[in-house]
């Protein structure tokens, strides 16, 4: 059995750049143009990945993430506008395509489809879920695949480790200790790339790194700058653990595919 998880508006978001960059912001044929170009990009991914099981995650309204820190996301752009008000058009596309739209009220997609990815590979599902985004490839298993569309390339354990110099189980906590500028998350003071990369070759776990050695230079820094370091660790760390009240089943990919609007409770 083979479960595809679409991150939705990273894939539209980008391929609406694209089309806005060749016909002009607020343009009416970057809209058509790129309602095309989603119908061609599901069609691809449905014929490379062969699912029997398929959704497209959107973002609720708001997230937990949102009320646990205020300057969480506060310097990223919003979304066009006029993409945003056609955002309905694009969940139409998809499930014409066959693919079921989700959408948990008060969840971030990102969560959603981690949820699904960590409950689906527990039980011998293998999982292909479609997204650039750094933050899934902490879930990389024998039977979860993160695929980047663009590149037509599913993204490797190696990848994250000639990138970040770390393995890709020790991601999430790299980025609450070096910090995450995309979504404004402040990392620990004092500890960079460097530091973070050494003590995490070192230690199999910052948990263990400061069991171990206490007094070292970086823990050091760890234990005054604790609390900053627990908020950025739960600020980048995906939930897996949401009950979205949905089954395998009702993620079919079929000709009746709907939009599933879910209230997502973390259990």
């Amino acid at each position: 059995m083979q479960l595809l998880l679409i991150d939705a508006l990273n894939l539209i978001r980008r391929i609406y750049a694209v089309c806005e960059s060749q016909y002009g912001a607020q343009s009416q044929q970057a809209i058509e143009h790129a309602l095309e170009r989603t119908e061609n990009a599901l069609r691809k991914l449905i014929n490379l990945h062969k699912p029997d099981y398929a959704l497209a995650a959107f973002d609720g309204e708001t997230s937990w993430r949102y009320d646990y820190y205020s300057d969480y996301k506060a310097s990223r752009k919003p979304m066009p506008e006029h993409l945003n008000k056609s955002l309905g058009r694009f969940a139409k596309v998809i499930t014409n395509a066959q693919v079921n739209v989700v959408r948990a009220i008060n969840e971030e997609a990102d969560d959603v489809i981690a949820t699904l990815a960590y409950k689906a590979a527990k039980n011998g599902v293998s999982t292909v879920i479609v997204s650039t985004d750094k933050g899934y490839l902490p879930l990389l298993s024998d039977n979860i695949i993160v695929f980047d569309y663009f590149n037509k390339t599913p993204r490797t354990s190696k990848e994250v480790q000639d990138k970040y110099g770390v393995n890709h189980q020790q991601l999430w906590q790299y980025f609450a200790l070096v910090g995450d500028k995309t979504n404004d998350i402040p990392g620990v003071a004092g500890i960079g790339a460097k530091s973070a990369k050494l003590l995490l070759n070192d230690y199999p776990s910052v948990k263990q790194a400061l069991e171990s050695e206490p007094e070292g230079k970086v823990q050091s820094l760890l234990t005054k700058n604790l609390a900053d370091y627990v908020r950025a660790l739960a600020l980048v760390s995906l939930r897996t653990d949401i009950d979205l009240g949905i089954s395998l089943k009702q993620l079919r990919l079929r000709e009746d595919a709907e939009h599933i609007t879910l209230s997502g409770r973390q259990i």
